[in-house]
This record gives structure tokens, C-alpha cells and sequence, in this order.
């Protein structure tokens, strides 16, 4: 499969979530994939910072995939509650001592936001044979689809992090709360869409023992377990956690064996008014009594929901522990 990864990666930094490093790493380490490019955003991290981190990562690994900055800001929505609540937190909960051991990443700077122009470009000149993994907010490919006419009908497949479906205490997700307009404007096109919401990602659960298993296999493993580790300390205390959920980490492992989980079929969209459900996903069945508007004009999404776990914990043990796919890689140019 050849895949772009559209990521918000923050491994390393203060607060900020890893899976999405878990979930690069299984890429890297999977020959049925050949990762294309990647592109960051603003999310779990600023789109600088996620940059960086990546830029950093793969320098380590010594992979010369290409790497291209997006979006800064949300389409529409006001990013201080959430930089506030993702950036801050850490201060607030008095835990940033957690990440003193880690060596910072060197956020680079006069890096030219172009992802979503390569982005389209690699779609258009490829119809139909490359996927996009979304692990962060959907801004990047939401602008995308706006500046590319049919970019929706010549990508291939978008599997997507996103979403929270009858979850009382979790009304919405980051990625689609971050931006509600970015999220509805994919959902509403003509891709085939994978969506993985908390209610399936919710069931991972990744611990200290787990991570056991990668000690000291290679220098991808030493990072991830490395990074990994202080988040798992991280949520224990804020969370109250005995590890941490792999939300990023299920969305590839799903690519790779879709006998991870059960789905149904679902219009799906996301709540763009000013109210307090704003940010919030609904979904209803194609043939509902009371459908959305417009209800025939859609597609149905993919909606994953039952979780194997100890089969996902098997998968990304196995896989990361080979070590990284070089091979699929001699031939990436940037």
C-alpha cells in the first residue's frame, strides 16, 4: 500500500501524546506499506513542533522520506482553548519534571508550509493508488480537497482517528474538536472513508510491560519505549490510567489487519454550529426513519467499533521489534 501520514506527532514533548509515533513506527516497520510522505499539523502539538519532532525522528533513523509542513491554524475555530488545554496542561498538573531525561527537539524554523499543495499533487498524479492515514485534526486535507478539484474521488482511501460516538464523558475528540469545519468538509465528500473513533480506540490499552518488550531492539524501539514510557507515567496521574490508549497506533494496525476489529456502515457528520454540542459526531443508518438531510447525496463511512486488543498488542510487539523496512524505502526522492 502506498500511504501518506497526515500527523500532529508530539513524541518527546511536554504533555504531549505519543501514539502517533507508535503509529509511524508501525508504518516504518510494515513492508506492505510504503509511506510517500508525511505531513504535520496543528493539534496534539503546533504544526512547527510536530514538524520538528519528525524531522528529528527520521534524521535518527536515518530515512530521507519526505516531509512537508501544514496547517497552523484550524479552518475556522479559535485554537487558545485548545492550545491552552494541550500545551498547558502539563504546567498546570506540575509534571513537566516527567520529561527532563528526554534531550528537547530543536523546533526548527523558515520551514515552508507547502503539505497541502505536495499533497494534492501526489493524489492527482496517482489516481486512485494512494491512501492517506489522518491521525490529527482534518484541516490539511479538508484545504486539500478545496484547492484540488476531485482530489476526493482519486485518493485512494482516508482511514482517520476521529470522532466519539455515545460517549457521555468524552462528547468529542481532539482531532475533529480542533477543527469541527475541517472534519465535516472530509466527511461529507466523496472519499472512501475508515473512521476510528474513541469508542473503538478506547478499548487499547498500552503499559509499562507491554513496552518491555522493546527494550533494547533497535533504535526505533529505544525512542518509542523511551517516549512512551513518560506519557504512560503521565496519564496515570492525570487520567488514573495504568497505561495508555494507542488511538493513532489502532488506525494503521486496522490498515494492516482488519480482523482487529468489527464495524457497521454509517452516515456520518460533525456538529459546525455554536452550541455546545459543537465539535460533537453524530452518525445514523443509510436507511434511518429520520435521516440527515440530504441523506441520499452521502456515503456511508466505515465505523470501526469492537476492539481486539491483545491482537493489536501482538501485531505492533512483532513488528517493531524486525526493525524498520529499509527496502521500501531505497527508492523515496524528495
Amino acid at each position: 500500500m502506498r500511504l501518506i501520514l497526515d500527523t500532529d506527532i508530539g513524541n518527546g514533548i511536554a504533555g504531549a501524546n505519543t501514539d502517533d509515533g507508535l503509529a509511524l513506527g508501525l508504518i516504518l516497520t510494515s513492508k506492505e506499506i510504503k509511506l510517500e510522505m508525511i505531513s504535520t499539523l496543528s493539534g496534539n502539538v503546533q504544526a512547527l513542533t510536530a514538524y520538528s519532532v519528525a524531522k528529528d525522528l527520521l534524521n535518527k533513523l536515518n530515512l530521507d522520506i519526505p516531509l512537508y509542513l501544514g496547517a497552523h491554524e484550524a479552518l475556522y475555530e479559535d485554537s487558545h482553548f485548545w492550545r491552552q488545554r494541550l500545551d498547558k496542561s502539563v504546567e498546570e498538573f506540575k509534571l513537566t519534571h516527567l520529561w527532563d531525561h528526554i534531550k528537547p527537539v530543536k523546533i526548527l524554523d523558515n520551514i515552508n508550509p507547502n503539505a497541502c499543495m505536495k499533497m494534492g499533487e501526489l493524489i492527482m498524479q496517482n489516481p486512485g493508488e494512494i491512501s492517506i492515514c489522518a491521525i490529527g485534526p482534518l484541516t490539511n486535507i479538508a484545504i486539500t480537497m478545496k484547492l484540488f478539484k476531485d482530489f476526493d474521488k482519486n485518493v485512494k482511501e482516508i482511514f482517520i482517528m476521529g470522532g466519539s460516538f455515545d460517549m457521555p464523558y468524552h462528547i468529542k475528540d481532539t482531532n475533529f474538536g480542533f477543527d469541527p469545519e475541517a472534519a465535516s468538509i472530509v466527511l461529507n465528500s466523496r472519499a472512501k472513508i475508515t473512521l476510528v473513533p474513541y469508542n473503538a480506540t478506547m478499548q487499547t490499552m498500552l503499559t509499562h510491560e507491554d513496552l518491555n518488550a522493546l527494550e533494547n531492539q533497535n533504535p526505533l524501539c529505544d525512542f518509542l519505549v523511551q517516549t512512551l514510557r513518560v506519557w504512560i507515567d503521565y496519564a496515570s496521574k492525570t487520567r488514573g490510567t495504568n497505561g495508555t490508549w494507542i488511538h493513532d497506533a489502532l488506525t494503521v494496525a486496522y490498515i494492516l489487519d482488519p480482523n482487529l476489529a468489527s464495524f457497521d456502515e454509517y452516515l456520518v457528520d460533525v456538529i459546525c454550529d455554536s452550541t455546545f454540542a459543537r465539535g460533537s459526531t453524530i452518525r445514523c443508518f443509510k436507511d434511518a426513519k429520520m435521516p440527515m438531510k440530504n441523506h441520499e447525496l452521502k456515503n456511508t463511512v466505515k465505523v470501526l467499533k469492537d476492539i481486539d486488543n491483545a491482537r493489536l498488542l501482538n501485531l505492533l510487539k512483532s513488528r517493531l521489534s524486525n526493525g524498520i523496512c529499509y527496502e521500501n524505502y531505497k527508492s523515496i526522492t524528495t
